[in-house]
């Protein structure tokens, strides 16, 4: 286990689950992240872009949170996701995090105004953290922050990352990077060599690794963490074979949307169909192609969490 001041590891972020009302599954999702902490990571985002977190009110997210965490799951290993377009909501959902104890949140940058310029990011950020450090009896949670220009339309430059990191020590302590964008990640490595920089595609943990990156949180990992954390940990002469079978994985969603395929999956391999429901505007996968995908992570070697 990484040091406690430490996120570095690897980190499954977690599908929800959904019950015949489209309300959060508490008891699926609790045996789901109780199997994921089995399998060894290090701990779990919940309701990030995996999670269908934009798809959830605020409401539902702090009462989900708080769910889980009353089942048992130790907020000491839970990183909830955070980020929405308005700094009210965001700081509300960080407080309320930081009250049940969660070891980081997951903040998203503001992601309808695609005209925002690096200021104006930098202040959203900065104004969430200054209300949560001038709110009395609120404890300002450690922030990792979350690169997904596909989903927002907006990049967090190396240079933004670290004038928050400069800004707020101890807090701004980490990013994930799920750009796929290589030479991103490179950079955000090498200008922040104090933060744990993780990766949220799994084709880039290796590379990262070479640069001491912390690891991932990866939404393959909610069927797959021991290969990925074997791929995290292992010994540099075993780390190729593994990463061609992550590759491989990896290869066997290409051209499916990647939420639903991972459901599917995770009710294949749980004989569990309740796991195909995902909220508007996603729709599910048949059942079918979630057997097939199984079929292929099982035929690339990769090592699965246990049913």
């Amino acid at each position: 286990m990484p040091a406690a001041s430490s996120l570095r590891g690897v980190w499954p972020a977690a599908l929800t689950p959904f019950d015949d009302r489209s309300a959060v599954d508490v008891p699926r999702l609790v045996r789901h992240c109780r199997a994921l902490l089995k399998a060894g990571c290090r701990g779990i985002s919940l309701f990030g872009t995996t999670g269908e977190g934009t798809a959830l009110s605020a409401d539902e997210r702090m009462a989900a949170l708080e769910a889980v965490i009353a089942a048992g799951i130790p907020p000491d290993r839970l990183i909830p996701a955070v980020g929405c377009c308005d700094v009210p909501t965001t700081a509300a959902l960080s407080a309320h995090a930081a009250r049940q104890g969660a070891a980081a949140v997951l903040a998203l940058p503001p992601f309808y105004p695609k005209d925002a310029r690096e200021e104006g990011i930098y202040r959203h950020f900065a104004s969430v953290i200054e209300w949560l450090g001038a709110t009395p009896g609120v404890r300002v949670p450690k922030v990792c922050l979350y690169n997904f220009p596909f989903h927002t339309g907006v990049t967090l430059a190396p240079g933004l990352v670290r004038r928050l990191a400069d800004a707020f020590p101890g807090v701004v302590v980490a990013i994930k990077d799920s750009s796929a964008d290589w030479p991103l990640t490179s950079a955000y490595l090498d200008a922040l060599p104090d933060l744990d920089v993780f990766v949220g595609d799994e084709n880039s943990i290796l590379k990262a690794r070479g640069k001491n990156g912390a690891g991932a949180i990866s939404g393959m990992a909610n069927v797959m963490t021991p290969t990925l954390i074997s791929l995290v940990e292992a010994h540099p002469s075993e780390a190729a074979v593994l990463d061609g079978i992550v590759r491989k994985a990896v290869q066997a969603l290409d051209g499916h949307p990647f939420i639903a395929t991972m459901k599917a999956v995770i009710g294949a391999h749980s004989g569990d169909p309740r796991w195909l429901a995902v909220r508007p505007p996603l729709e599910p996968a048949p059942a079918s192609l979630g057997a097939s995908v199984l079929d292929a992570l099982e035929a690339a070697g990769a090592a699965l969490i246990a049913s």
